[in-house]
């Protein structure tokens, strides 16, 4: 045992090993903490990667299901324009809709069969369909047998896509559940699903499934009532889908992470009851012996796929067993560290994460001043080396100048041939311009076809005329893309350092507007700043101003057109219209500062407060008993560049106001509808979910192509004016507006016509099918109080108008 001599004299070597151990037990705690710190951060990804591919599923399999609706919702509009189809017309018709989709689901005509004309019925049928043709019935062991007894109707498979004759005159309305969807589609005059049902097939392999139903009624009867509707009642085109399949099918098609288990119930199924579809994130097709009550407790409920009149809950599970064996695995090698290592493999984890995090910062860094396609600095990275430059000649360095340039008509090479083309060709473009340029000028691509260059150095206007003039002519020679010879011209606004510019985006404002100067001479040319153009600069930015100060000086206010029923003159909606009264200038129209709002950003809270008074209003009138069917708010562009503020601002003012989404109608014009689809996809679905409407405006006037109505679809059409002008005066014209009305017939759709103004007008637009009409023959857009009369006395009364007063209806 050692003396008290021995321990004085070790005590100095032994107390070195205090502050070795204070430092491995801090680092033990720190590794500790670390440690929760870092999973609770890996869990709130996780969780925040799931909810947005759950939501993701589900915009997929409604927007899939809707598509394979719409194939039912088209053979209906062929029996809407002639009732009487025959076989090989119904067959040449659905095969071309269905395209490789008859194994997930079928089309039938069910015609309805009086009891007085079963006989000639079946002898019709038997001549024009099957030889044996005969109206049969379910018998209680699942096989098809002759119908007996006496029914007031019947509702026989009369046609039916796919191989499978057996199913022809089999009586739909002997079943119970689907002649509940029957009766249901008939009274509704609106599509019906019967869901839950078996699938019998003559192999003995029946399927789970479900029917969807539509109504046709005989052309030229009223239906306004139930009765009206069950006396013009024709037949049903229906629908019939194996769930699992057709579900399957709308999945695989989907480029969406399969880390996630999904489930389908109907909506409101007791705790035990099992999921009509299930889907493992590996690619099982079934995940049996679960209850939903067991499911709901590792699953979220994401939202409601809707067919018709039926609905489904989806649960989303995320795939659990990967993480679980790899935490467990952890955790054990964890327990095998001893203190010191601990410390070791903190300090090198943490080394390494911040390794990882700079290098992944340097990346973003670099990705957010660099244009993706082009690899060229994109509008932020130009603004900033624009501060640079600005920075430098005010303490003495030369000036400098800022060339803006823009392809002319680039559109046309994208609508003739594809977005693909016009990719390759502004890569072609960019090759051209840097051979142009010097190693020390900046250039940048700011979107779509537009590009900025900074040119350093430029003591003379002469300078940058020049490098503008050698632009142009190198842009204007034939580009040869993919055997195409592509010719293209360019636009150029040009503005030139001054010591009075307030700054970089003065700067480039005056180089944006040099180059409207450019465009407005012909294209093809550069123009530089000039004191005209400097003053509309002035006027942007006083009206730019005047227009905050409006929305906090209460300065605006929201008119409203009505939209009315044009064989009743009923209003059946109203637009919401801004305007505002300015103080010196009096009430102006949006024509005279949205587009400088757009232009300035001022759009944004511009947009909210219009949506606010429409929703605020609307809850007043709702209060009085006498709101509208629906309010329609135009929606800008410039307000999805704000996605999730948009979707975010649009729930919380419905919420606040008590309004239902669906009394809300958006209006988006065409190449803001496309632009969006593109970009902004999820808040377009996710506006849609939330319920409410979207309508398309001045339908005709942007994109030629049609895609984006299969893709995203819409709920109504508004025809646009300069078309509804001219209806009784130019036979193209008229040509246009009808085939736009049979477009949305064909597809389900509402539609309106804007900018009625006359009776030959109201008149050519009834006679062609369209219902529904606003402009200046009914009113002009009026105050919320004389809005309130109207509403108060239900309709419209016509004023006769002149043909040669035209103003928008939007106006």
């Amino acid at each position: 045992m050692p003396d008290l001599a021995e321990l004085k004299s070790d005590w100095p070597r032994r107390r070195h090993y205090l502050p070795m151990l204070a430092v491995a037990g801090l680092g033990i705690l720190i590794s500790v903490a670390a440690w929760f710190a870092v999973s609770a951060w890996e869990q709130r990804l996780s969780h925040e990667s799931f909810s947005n591919v759950a939501g993701d599923y589900a915009a997929v399999l409604q927007n899939g299901l809707d598509q394979h609706l719409g194939k039912i919702r088209a053979v209906a509009a062929l029996y809407e324009s002639s009732s009487d189809v025959r076989k090989d017309e119904f067959d040449l018709f659905t095969s071309r809709i269905l395209r490789g989709d008859a194994t997930k689901m079928w089309l039938i005509w069910l015609p309805r069969v009086k009891q007085a004309d079963r006989d000639a019925f079946i002898a019709a049928a038997r001549k024009s369909v099957l030889p044996d043709y005969t109206i049969r019935a379910w018998a209680p062991n699942g096989e098809p047998m002759p119908a007996e007894g006496v029914r007031s109707e019947y509702f026989p498979i009369l046609y039916s896509t796919g191989d499978a004759k057996w199913v022809l005159g089999m009586d739909l309305f002997s079943e119970p559940g689907r002649r509940r969807a029957i009766e249901t589609a008939r009274d509704t005059d609106s599509m019906a699903v019967a869901q839950g049902l078996t699938l019998r097939t003559t192999e003995g392999t029946d399927d789970m499934g479900f029917f969807a139903a539509v109504p046709i009624y005989r052309e030229g009867m009223p239906r306004s009532t139930v009765q009206e509707r069950r006396d013009s009642f024709l037949g049903i085109v229906g629908g019939v889908f194996k769930t699992e399949t057709v579900m399957n099918k709308i999945l695989s098609n989907a480029l969406l992470p399969q880390n996630v288990d999904l489930y389908l119930f109907p909506k409101n199924a007791g705790p035990d009851a099992a999921p009509v579809f299930a889907r493992g994130g590996d690619g099982r097709q079934a995940l049996t012996g679960r209850s939903k009550a067991t499911i709901a407790k590792t699953a979220h409920r994401i939202g409601v796929v809707r067919a018709g009149n039926a609905r489904w809950d989806l649960y989303v599970a995320p795939e659990t067993s990967r993480l679980s064996s790899f935490y467990r695995a952890w955790l054990v090698a964890l327990a095998l560290f001893t203190a010191f290592a601990a410390v070791l493999a903190y300090m090198w984890a943490s080394i390494r994460h911040a390794l990882r995090l700079e290098t992944a910062n340097s990346k973003i860094m670099e990705l957010a001043q660099t244009d993706l396609l082009t690899n060229l600095a994109n509008r932020r990275a130009f603004l900033k080396g624009l501060g640079t430059a600005f920075s430098a000649s005010w303490r003495g360095a030369p000036p400098f100048a800022v060339l803006y340039l823009d392809i002319d008509d680039f559109k046309d090479v994208n609508d003739t041939l594809g977005h693909a083309m016009g990719d390759l060709l502004l890569q072609q473009v960019v090759e051209r311009l840097r051979q142009a340029l010097k190693p020390d000028d900046l250039i940048a691509r700011f979107g779509g076809d537009e590009f900025a260059i900074l040119m350093p150095d430029v003591s003379d206007a002469t300078t940058a005329g020049a490098l503008a003039d050698r632009l142009g002519k190198i842009l204007s020679v034939p580009f040869h893309i993919n055997d195409h010879e592509v010719r293209v011209t360019s636009s150029i606004g040009i503005s030139i350092y001054a010591p009075e510019i307030a700054g970089p985006e003065a700067m480039m404002m005056q180089a944006d507007l040099a180059l409207y100067g450019a465009k407005g001479d012909g294209r093809n040319c550069y123009r530089f700043h000039s004191k005209d153009l400097d003053q509309q600069v002035h006027e942007r930015v006083r009206i730019a101003d005047e227009l905050r100060g409006a929305l906090e000086n209460n300065e605006l206010e929201l008119y409203y057109q009505p939209q009315v029923e044009l064989a009743t003159g009923r209003i059946v909606g109203l637009e919401g219209l801004i305007r505002w009264n300015h103080q010196k200038r009096g009430l102006l129209a949006p024509g005279y500062f949205i587009p400088i709002a757009e232009r300035t950003g001022a759009i944004i809270p511009l947009g909210h407060w219009v949506f606010e008074e429409a929703c605020r209003q609307l809850k007043l009138w709702h209060a009085e008993g006498i709101a509208p069917q629906v309010l329609a708010v135009n929606v800008s562009g410039v307000q999805f560049k704000g996605a999730t503020e948009l979707e975010r601002e649009v729930e919380a003012s419905l919420t606040r106001w008590g309004i239902e989404p669906s009394d809300i109608e958006l209006e988006l014009t065409e190449s803001v509808l496309m632009e969006a689809s593109q970009k902004h996809s999820g808040t377009l679905d996710r506006l849609r979910q939330l319920g409410t409407r979207i309508a398309i405006d001045d339908f005709g006037t942007g994109y030629s192509s049609l895609k984006y109505l299969t893709v995203y679809p819409v709920n109504r059409l508004k025809l646009a004016q300069e078309f509804v002008y001219r209806v009784t005066v130019d036979y193209r014209n008229a040509a246009v507006v009808r085939a736009a009305i049979r477009l949305a017939r064909e597809l389900g759709l509402d539609v309106i016509a804007e900018g009625v103004e006359t009776e030959a007008q109201m008149r050519f637009l009834l006679a062609s099918g369209c219902e529904h009409a606003q402009g200046y023959y009914f009113s002009r857009p009026v105050p919320a109080k004389r809005a309130t009369e109207l509403l108060r006395i239900g309709r419209v009364e016509p004023v006769a108008r002149s043909a040669s007063l035209r103003s928008s209806s939007a106006a």
